[in-house]
């Protein structure tokens, strides 16, 4: 088989299996590794520490073959997860947590990394070869949205989101990395410069700046003939895609609640709501609770404003369980404090309520800790029974963040309620960062010493 025939059949079985993308570049290196370096030498990952992992890795991934022959062909997939958009007064409507798009469904992890793994196998049946590839599902070291732009997938947007001009920016992006040389796709061809340095991009560029446009090309396609058992061939498509760039746009940049964008293309996820409510264990800075809205896992605010993804047309995925379902996009806040259900309180019930969800990755705890800020967001009194019970909750983040929403009913509507909750809860809380909080709560300077009991703090300010 010819690699052009082997590289069509190929991407016919992508198809196939549900990736809406599938472009291939030869492995090098990433375009911006140095920026990456320095990025996280400004501590910017967080407790995300296994993003300093396997740096060099990262810069080259021909390194990932450890075992067998190197790679030489990077192939980079991508599935569209758009469905549709939620109703403003949904989105507007404080009594509802809202949830990322991406987790609408079910765990694109669990749901393509299986599928790797496959192309693999087909591409090794028709090889011969007997080590095995890299599938890798945005886990591991490699920089997927410097090689979905090589590849020609999409271009990276003010946002550090890859953006594709006729489907927008909600994609998944995996890669394969293969021994076999196979025929690489047409390269990105630059309109305008993008020049800007790293030192440049980490100090902060200048929002509307205009920072480069590139022409991608559809890629390959099957010839559409009857080739009587010949294995298909492929002819490339040259047909250009409007002109892909974000010029001197600031939509996403302006929009951010929490200002987390030092600039385009430099993200400070300690300021970014995903950050904090997804990959955080720590509690929320007390400064940025209040910008989180109802947002409780994940923030698609810079996406749902981008230009790129207005008027996308309402449709179903290729992967069926990636399909959103209902219940998973903006839970009344509530919901999981009801007796029959108390997702929020209970293990065994978080564990069903959300099975096969990405929410599982914020864990029971982190979860109660986000809908705690939302819910002192929404400031209504009728949040007050879910607060009590999420007061007594065993995390310590869970209860220092539901003593601060019961501040806020108290600041804003004078709640005896919460203010007795409150006081009994300084009576006996152990932990000192959640005695700090509800002293806040209350409007007293509350000491904070280690190891001492809440009940010996209360008698001190009695």
């Amino acid at each position: 088989m010819s690699d052009y025939s082997l590289t069509a059949s190929f991407k016919k079985e992508a198809r196939r299996l549900g990736f809406d993308f599938c472009r291939i570049v030869k492995v090098g290196e990433a375009a911006h590794a140095e920026f990456f370096s320095r990025w996280l030498g400004l501590g910017r990952d967080g407790e995300m520490t296994y993003l300093g992992r396997n740096l060099e890795k990262r810069r080259n991934p021909a390194l990932l073959a450890e075992k067998g022959p190197p790679f030489r062909s990077l192939i980079v997939l991508g599935v569209d997860y758009h469905c549709f958009d939620l109703a403003p007064e949904i989105l507007s409507d404080p009594s509802r947590g809202i949830i990322a798009r991406y987790a609408w469904g079910d765990d694109y992890h669990e749901i393509i990394r299986p599928l790797l793994h496959e192309l693999d196998g087909w591409l090794r049946a028709r090889t011969g070869r007997s080590t095995l590839g890299k599938g890798l599902v945005d886990t591991g070291p490699v920089l997927e949205r410097d090689w979905a732009h090589e590849a020609g997938i999409g271009f990276t947007g003010k946002n550090c989101c890859t953006i594709h001009p006729e489907r927008g920016s909600w994609v998944f992006l995996a890669t394969l990395l293969v021994p076999e040389e196979m025929v690489s796709d047409p390269a990105v061809v630059a309109v305008r410069s993008a020049d800007h340095g790293v030192e440049e991009t980490l100090a902060g560029l200048a929002a509307g700046g205009d920072y480069g446009a590139w022409q991608l090309q559809r890629g390959n396609r099957l010839t559409p003939v009857n080739l009587q058992g010949r294995e298909p061939d492929f002819e490339e498509d040259t047909r250009e895609l409007t002109l892909a760039t974000c010029g001197q746009c600031t939509r996403c940049l302006d929009a951010c609640p929490t200002d987390a964008f030092i600039g385009p293309f430099h993200l400070d996820p300690q300021r970014c709501i995903s950050y904090w409510t997804i990959e955080s264990r720590q509690p929320v800075p007390r400064w940025l609770r209040r910008l989180f809205g109802n947002r409780i896992f994940g923030c698609d605010i810079c996406q749902e404003v981008c230009p790129w993804n207005q008027r996308l047309m309402e449709r179903t995925p290729l992967l069926r369980g990636l399909e959103a379902q209902q219940e998973r996009m903006a839970p009344p806040l509530l919901e999981g404090f009801d007796q029959h259900m108390p997702y929020w309180l209970e293990p065994s019930a978080f564990a069903e309520r959300w099975r096969r969800s990405p929410l599982k990755r914020a864990k029971r705890s982190g979860m109660l800790r986000n809908v705690c800020v939302a819910l002192g967001n929404w400031g209504d009194p009728a949040a007050f029974e879910g607060l009590k019970a999420a007061a007594a909750d065993e995390s310590a983040p869970a209860r220092e963040h539901a003593a601060w929403a019961l501040g806020e009913l108290l600041r804003r509507h004078n709640d005896v309620r919460a203010a007795a909750c409150l006081e009994s809860l300084l009576a006996d809380e152990g932990d000192s960062r959640v005695r700090e909080e509800v002293g806040i709560a209350l409007g007293r300077d509350v000491e904070t010493l280690a190891g001492s009991r809440r009940r010996d703090v209360y008698s001190r300010i009695a």
